[in-house]
């Protein structure tokens, strides 16, 4: 008889791990980048950057 695989979802297979992964993932990739914009000094250095380029970005300034 031939036997007979087992296939487990991708949620079990991850586990608790992977679940802990992906809110580090989103936190370090949406979550982080928002809460710097929010900090004075980050937006004055991003002006100052801004100023420094060669080139215009549009929507910005």
């Amino acid at each position: 008889m031939a036997e007979e695989t087992k296939q487990d979802s991708l949620l079990k297979k991850g586990g608790k791990l992977g679940a802990i992964i992906g809110a580090v993932w989103i936190g370090l990739n949406i979550v982080l980048p928002l809460a710097l914009l929010r900090i004075p000094a980050v937006q004055k250095s991003l002006v100052a950057l801004e100023e420094k380029l060669p080139f215009d970005i549009p929507g910005i300034g």
